[in-house]
């Protein structure tokens, strides 16, 4: 048993984007805890392995204070922040 934090902190001049990628755990929370900000939506595809790992699936759009949780290894990637 672990437990291990990756912290990004998406802001212009600093990290804008994070490319589709699956983590190293069971599961994954996102957390919003950012301004007011455009873009840097939550981009998923399928579950690695499966047939449609590489297919976009859903884009969930951050809001301050929420939390969205999935598979470790589902492909998800994090679109550039615009502002």
């Amino acid at each position: 048993d672990s437990h291990h934090t990756f912290i990004v902190r998406y802001k212009e001049g600093e990290d804008l984007g994070l490319d589709m990628h699956t983590d190293d755990s069971d599961v994954t929370f996102n957390l919003c805890l950012g301004r007011t900000f455009a873009g840097a939506g939550l981009s998923f595809c399928g579950v690695m392995g499966a047939p449609d790992h590489r297919k976009h699936a859903h884009t969930f759009h951050h809001e301050r204070g929420r939390c969205v949780w999935h598979l470790g290894r589902q492909r998800h990637g994090a679109d550039d922040i615009k502002s």
